[in-house]
Order: structure tokens, then sequence, then C-alpha cells
């Protein structure tokens, strides 16, 4: 790594001779001459406002940024000029390949413009009436804090890889910062909701501790995306449609409502990082297939955990002692699930002939 050494600027008579001329009213405005492209943008839609794809124009556009970035190492804006001289602010993600989806811009205004409110949208009144019993209220909570630490690696993953990525790359990383949002706002009303209901909080267990781990542990960006934004994004979808589903509650089918709509922004993300990616870089193809293979390998240890299995099956089938009738329903709901995987990585560019999710869902039905 080099070494970068500051410099004393208190201390340098250079500055402190032009600040005194500047004091003098000596002002250096040759920087209004510079020679930058001059492009007037406006809202295609006036309802929309002036949005990214309304600025992707000439220059200041994403469709001009380079496969390999090595022009610009600051966090100048795309499009500003570059002296000489600017600090290289150590970013290792260079590659446009790497972390770009064409639908990242529009994901980004999507998120803006659909901006939920937990405290104040979510009808928490109907939490003082609830129509289901204290066993089904212990799931529900079990369910809100399997689902704050599936949210809370949502938000961790990208801040995780955000300040790596070259900031010619700024529509990427605001629809990342966007996505972080959205993460914290979902386990804000998750924690919420199950403390609310006066069970509190459930239980953490290794099962669901070994999948996170896997999807922080990527050792790159693409492979972090691919096991966060379509596995695991994946499978919060589809536990909250369930939960709206068999609730009788205005809180928790609001909650879900909501939140489906955010985690599938981030599905859509991660099938167009794959499918950008793998168009411009075939060979990673492979490498991303097995990642995702040996996280759905720790995604089986959880969908097969007594808590988690169990806990499905309480809140299918609304009382403890009918629990056991609902495990076809809660296989059924599995096969769904690893189906809709199974069609995300085969648009995706990563389909698996080994995939542990169809082997295990294959097991339960048989």
């Amino acid at each position: 790594m080099s070494y970068y050494a500051r410099d004393d600027f208190f201390n340098n008579p250079e500055v402190l001779e032009r600040t005194v001329e500047i004091l003098k009213g000596n002002l250096e405005l040759e920087w209004m001459g510079i020679d930058v492209e001059r492009v007037q943008c406006r809202p295609k839609d006036a309802r929309r406002g002036l949005t990214f794809g309304d600025t992707n124009v000439g220059g200041y556009g994403w469709d001009k940024i380079p496969e390999k970035i090595r022009h610009n190492y600051s966090m100048a804006p795309r499009g500003a000029q570059l002296p000489d001289g600017l600090p290289h602010l150590g970013y290792d993600i260079n590659r446009k390949s790497e972390v770009w989806s064409e639908n990242a811009p529009e994901l980004y205004e999507e998120s803006k413009a659909r901006h939920w409110i937990p405290a104040r949208e979510v009808p928490w009144d109907a939490v003082e009436n609830l129509e289901h019993g204290q066993e089904v209220e212990l799931g529900l909570a079990q369910v809100y804090t399997d689902l704050t630490v599936m949210a809370s690696l949502l938000g961790d993953m990208p801040s995780k890889w955000v300040w790596h990525i070259n900031q010619e790359l700024v529509e990427l990383k605001m629809w990342l910062c966007t996505q972080m949002f959205d993460a914290a706002r979902l386990a804000d009303v998750f924690r919420k909701r199950a403390i609310a209901g006066g069970a509190g909080l459930g239980r953490d267990h290794a099962a669901l501790g070994e999948l996170v781990k896997s999807v922080f542990d990527a050792g790159n960006y693409p492979c972090a995306s691919a096991s966060a934004n379509i596995l695991l994004s994946g499978l919060m979808q589809t536990v909250l449609r369930h939960v709206g589903a068999v609730s009788t509650n205005a809180a928790d089918q609001t909650i879900a409502h909501f939140s489906v709509q955010d985690v599938s922004r981030s599905l859509a993300y991660g099938i167009g990082h794959m499918q950008y990616l793998i168009e411009q870089r075939p060979h990673v193809a492979t490498g991303l297939r097995d990642h995702l293979d040996e996280v759905e390998n720790t995604l089986v240890g959880l969908l097969g955990s007594p808590l988690f299995f169990s806990n499905l099956a309480l809140l299918t089938a609304g009382s403890r002692s009918e629990a056991g009738a609902a495990v076809p329903q809660v296989t059924a709901l599995f096969r769904r699930f690893a189906d809709e995987h199974a069609a995300r990585r085969r648009v995706s560019g990563i389909a698996s002939e080994k995939s542990p999710l169809e082997a295990f869902v294959s097991e339960l039905e048989a």
C-alpha cells in the first residue's frame, strides 16, 4: 500500500501568501472558464420530476462509464474537471460490471418514491385488539425476530462494500445507500412489532447465524450481492408473504405489504447485477454458482431447523395443537420458494444442477 503524506497547510508559506492576496480582494476566478460539457436536462415526466434517467446525458450519463475506470479515484462527481494532484481515495472496485445493474438508477428513484414511515403508516392500534391467541403472538414475535436479523444483514452488506466502489458509479452507490435505509426501516418495524404485541423478542439461533455469516463473509462484492439480494431477499419475500396471508391483524398485513415491496427491489437489483456482470465477464459465472450453492447449504440448515420449521407450522395452523397438521403446507411453502429461487438463478445466469435447496425440498416431499 502506498503512503500518502498530507501537506501541513497551516505552516505552508504559499498557502498563507494566497490567503493574504484573497483578503486584499485579489481573487482567482480563472476556474470559471473550465472546459466541461454543457448540457440542459429537463424532466421527461413533470409528475416524477428530474430523475437520474433525465440526467443520463453525454459525459454525465452512466452509459459513458468505461468497464475499467482508470481516470478518477477522487470523490468528484462524474463529469467534473479533474486537475492534477488530486489524492487517491483508495477505491478498489473500479470495474463497472462488478457492481452495475441497468435498473439501479430506477430502483433508487423508486425507493425514494415508495418511502413509507412505519411509525405512522402501520395501524398500531390493531395490535391492541389481536384476533389470535398468545401462541400465535409468540410465533409472530419469533418470526419478526428472525426477520430483524435478516434485515440487519441486508443493511450491513452494502455498507461493507459501498466505500470500496469508485465514485464514477454514483447512481449505483446512491442505490446502495437507499438499500441500507430500506433495510434499517425493515429492521426497525420488525423489532417494534415483536415488542408491541406483548410477547417480546424471540430467540436467536445458530442456524440463522450461520446463514447470515455465510452471506456477510463473501469474499467479493458479486458473491455478496448474489447471496444477499437473490437468496436472502427471496427468503424474506416468501416469509413476509406468508405472514401477510395467514395473519388476521391489520398491523401485520400492512407490515407484510410494504416490506415485500422493499425486499423485491433488492431482488430486482440482484438479478440485474448478475445479468450485467455475466454478460460482460462470462467466466465469473462458475464462481458465483459455487458460492450460491455454499450459501444454499447454510439456508437448508435454517429451513430444516426445528425452531424455524415448527414456528412456520404454528403460524400456518393458528395454534400449537394443530401445528403438526400444517407440515404439508410448510413443505408446499418451501417448494414455492425453491421454484422461485431456481427461476431467479436461471434468469441470472447462475443456475445450478446440484442446488442444495432443491435437494432438501425434494427430500421433504418424498
